[in-house]
């Protein structure tokens, strides 16, 4: 495939986004890029997210490729691009709170993604909402949004070697206040890990606020080991929210619904929306309009 860059659209700790459109189709696509030597992150993404082709909840993944840039190589891959951003940026758009019926629906789209990655045996580890991208779709004709699980950067493969846990207890292997007290105190990483994840996020599209307020690094490693206790739960929640939430927070993790159980749950049960307003074309343009630099890339 060949394609051009058009601008940045973030750096991460593993690589540079940028936004990027096929020569051939005009389609506009995200690139994920790194130096090839140390693209070791990036690879494995790569091998995750082609483990889940087509599904709605996960990001799409067309590939990769490995271009050459002032002499350097650099490793590519080519994801699909959320014209939306993130689900921090939709909180934003909300004023900071998300209406409980909206984060309903949000919440059974983020655990049909959580089953298929854990049902192949994967855990994401980082699940927060800077990694859940916002994508329009129609549905009946109306405009609507669908949220997609995105950076697997940190995820557990199946099959990872943890015979050196001992060495990882009592440290965060993804974002502090979204991580569970088994993951740090133990260095436990299962997918309840990304269920407890999930409540935090939730709590945060109800408030407006992460799920352990502003706690300093000290007071969150001391609540998630010593502490006995999970985030506090919002009291103008609905009873089913309330419910949904303490199986997310269930603080031994065997006990912790899975995301399968999660979805029988009253809390998730299909709720109106509504539409979700995009205008495409003002999008589309101001993308071409911020042309910063061009590669080619032959895959």
């Amino acid at each position: 495939m060949k394609w051009l860059r058009l601008k940045n659209l973030g750096q991460g700790s593993y690589g540079t986004v940028y936004l990027a459109i096929s020569t051939f189709t005009n389609e506009l696509f995200a690139v994920k890029n790194a130096n090839l030597e140390d693209s070791s992150t990036l690879q494995k993404e790569r091998r995750i997210f082609e483990r889940f082709p087509g599904t709605d909840e996960v990001v799409e993944c067309y590939g990769y490729c490995v271009s050459k840039e002032g002499g350097v190589l650099k490793y590519n891959i080519l994801l699909e691009y959320a014209p939306m951003g993130s689900l921090l940026n939709l909180m934003r758009d909300c004023g900071g709170r998300i209406l409980e019926s909206h984060v309903r629906k949000y919440t059974k789209m983020l655990l049909k993604g959580l089953s298929c990655i854990h049902s192949s045996g994967h855990v994401h580890c980082d699940l927060k909402p800077a990694n859940i991208l916002v994508f329009p779709r129609q549905v009946d004709g109306l405009s609507d949004i669908q949220l997609k699980i995105a950076d697997f950067g940190l995820a557990k493969e199946p099959g990872e070697d943890d015979s050196d846990k001992l060495f990882h207890m009592y440290q965060y292997r993804g974002t502090p206040c979204y991580m569970s007290p088994e993951s740090v105190q133990f260095a436990e990483i299962t997918p309840a890990l990304d269920i407890w994840s999930l409540g935090c996020i939730v709590i945060e599209m109800i408030t407006g606020r992460v799920a352990w307020g502003n706690l300093d690094s000290k007071e969150l490693f001391n609540k998630l080991v010593y502490g006995n206790e999970s985030p506090k739960i919002p009291e103008y929640m609905s009873e089913s929210g309330k419910d949904f939430l303490r199986r997310c927070f269930e603080l031994d993790h065997r006990e912790r619904w899975t995301a399968d159980t999660l979805l029988t749950r009253p809390f998730v049960d299909d709720a109106p929306l509504q539409p979700v307003e995009t205008n495409t074309e003002e999008l589309l343009s101001s993308c071409f309009a911020c042309v910063v630099n061009s590669v080619l890339c032959e895959n």
